[in-house]
């Protein structure tokens, strides 16, 4: 009886380990099938040899497809791990920064995917001097002014670490977006741009492996880049991903033309125009979508010494922004298509905190009588002309502002007009000068020293002008809504793209800590960041009016999508319903 207990006890003990032993089931969380085809407007990617491209990132997105980065942003800014096994660890001092990659990626040989290959891509091609490579800056710092090289160095198979001298709390956005070439392909190319930047592997990336969820299959103008479904991606054994048999992205050089395919099914993902979005939310089988994008528009107030003096007083120019209408702006220009603004920091960023901004110009009609006391208290009076009230200069003639305007853009002709029916109704008129945009980026935006010989620049610092005397400009730029910090190349005294001459030492000093050892903490940052936004509100050097939202439709069947700014970083895990 004793022998049955037993044997009744060994096979319950098997029943439980075996199960355990057998090889891990893959899950299928919905069916492959059919084809997904994004259009785009325009000029896309060049080359799936991305680390040669100088196309903005286009061809970047293209091979991320193929070979995924280490890690993406979702629409929450929440960070979701893709090739690396844990977050990226940053030393207390900010200057090293260790790195960690799954265990389960492999090349197309069958080899693994190790730290090698990673720092090789770094140091023997992003920083090589054999190549041009346009995301190299990302990886340099400067030491004692000159630009130098980050060191990689690997630890072990899994983990490499890259060592900085100087501090940058920025550098890990960097560091999520690296994507390797496998060392043991392309070391033979080495010194060798020209066949690197030719070599049928690396421009087809054969060697992709299970590193991305597509694998390309060709790339023409009529079919676009067309790319077939990756049985074996990594991320496959949790959910079966991806769930498209192919997926193709075309180039089509009319929105006409998108919109067109777009009602004839032909297309499941793209861009609409907004005075299309309407249109296409009625169409059952088509979901429309509107997500925030980091591109605003903006007035930059002319704080150098050939525009109108009261523009170098932070009141007066706090005055103005008072009273341009952002509602108007939102409204009646981009058809409530964008939000108004109040920061260079995007408001879905996660470093945004609107309790320490001022917004100015949401009630500019019941604020237009403390914009006026603010100008007089400045020094300037207003006096009675052809019927009237007028602020007028020193020699009692009307206060005319000169914007320029490029005569090729609808948004700065429009935008301008409303800032000239604001203006007027606190006794300020405008003066705008239409030119082609070449001729403001050569006489508005660069300046120089009275009598220097040296290059006319952005920002040739203090006391330097531009060609032609200008008070208001209004400029179109992007908001990042992560490195908050790089955004002193506007508004520091050294900004390359301070080009409204605006000086401030509090200002500066905050842009310091931001780059600083004490800003690794993100606690210590969000602080920085508060103080910057405020100082930045407080001084309004420029009036941001609003960022811009962009509308995207989908075929009503495509289930998955997260609407928001990051909207395709999870589009491998996109399905047919």
């Amino acid at each position: 009886m004793k022998k049955v207990t037993y044997l009744f006890a060994i096979i319950a003990v098997l029943a439980m380990i075996l199960p355990a032993c057998a090889p891990a089931q893959q899950v299928q969380l919905h069916p492959v099938k059919g084809e997904f085809v994004e259009a785009q407007l325009g000029e896309g990617a060049q080359t799936l040899n991305w680390i040669i491209a100088t196309d903005a990132g286009a061809s970047k997105r293209y091979a991320s497809f193929i070979v995924e980065p280490l890690a993406v942003f979702n629409n929450q800014y929440k960070l979701q791990l893709r090739c690396l096994a844990k977050d990226v660890e940053v030393s207390a001092d900010g200057l090293v920064y260790t790195v960690t990659i799954r265990d389960d990626l492999k090349w197309s040989d069958g080899t693994k995917v190790t730290a090698e290959d990673y720092v090789y891509t770094l140091k023997n091609i992003m920083l090589a001097d054999w190549l041009e490579c346009a995301e190299r800056p990302n990886w340099m710092e400067l030491v004692s002014g000159n630009a130098v090289n980050v060191h990689p160095e690997v630890i072990s198979d899994r983990v490499f670490k890259i060592v900085r001298r100087t501090t940058d709390p920025n550098f890990a956005y960097s560091i999520y977006d690296l994507m390797p070439y496998p060392k043991k392909l392309v070391s033979s190319y080495e010194n060798k741009a020209q066949d690197f930047t030719a070599a049928p592997e690396l421009v087809n990336m054969s060697y992709c492996g299970n590193m991305g969820p597509y694998r390309p299959v060709s790339w023409t103008a009529a079919e676009g880049f067309v790319m077939v479904r990756n049985p074996t991606y990594y991320l496959a054994m949790d959910n079966g991903a991806p769930y498209f048999e192919k997926y193709t992205i075309k180039q089509m050089g009319l929105q006409s033309a998108i919109n067109e395919a777009l009602n004839e099914g032909k297309v499941s993902y793209t861009y609409v125009e907004p005075q299309d979005a309407n249109t296409f939310r009625n169409n059952k089988d088509l979901s429309v979508v509107t997500v925030p994008t980091g591109q605003f528009v903006m007035v930059a107030y002319n704080q150098r010494d050939n525009g109108w003096a009261g523009l170098k007083d932070a009141n007066v120019r706090k005055a103005i922004s008072m009273v341009i209408d952002k509602p108007a702006v939102v409204n009646d220009i981009f058809g409530g298509y964008a939000d108004a603004a109040y920061s260079f920091i995007p408001p879905y960023s996660p470093w945004y905190n609107e309790s320490v901004l001022q917004k100015l110009g949401m009630n500019s009609g019941a604020d237009a009588r403390k914009a006026i006391d603010l100008i007089k208290a400045a020094g300037y009076e207003m006096k009675d002309v052809d019927g009237k009230q007028l602020f007028v200069d020193k020699d009692g003639k009307p206060i005319k502002l000169i914007i320029p305007i490029a005569i090729d853009s609808e948004v700065q002709k429009s935008v301008a007009y409303i800032v000239g029916q604001n203006l007027k109704s606190i006794g300020l008129d405008v003066d705008p000068k239409y030119q082609v945009q070449d001729f403001i980026a050569k006489e508005i935006f660069v300046n120089k020293l009275p009598g220097s010989d040296k290059t006319p620049d952005y920002n040739s610092g203090p006391g330097a002008v531009s060609s032609q005397p200008w008070d208001l400009v209004i400029l179109s730029s992007f908001g990042d809504a992560l490195a908050i910090g790089r955004s002193g190349i506007f508004f520091t005294s050294t900004g390359r793209l301070n080009i409204f001459g605006f000086y401030n030492e509090k200002v500066d000093a905050l842009y310091l800590r931001a780059l600083s050892a004490e800003a690794i903490n993100p606690q210590n940052r969000q602080k920085i960041y508060d103080e910057l936004a405020q100082a930045i509100s407080d001084a309004q050097p420029v009036d941001i009016l609003a960022y811009y939202k962009d509308n995207f439709a989908f075929r009503s069947n495509i289930k998955g999508v997260e609407p928001g700014y990051n909207i395709l970083s999870n589009c491998q895990f996109w399905y047919t319903e």
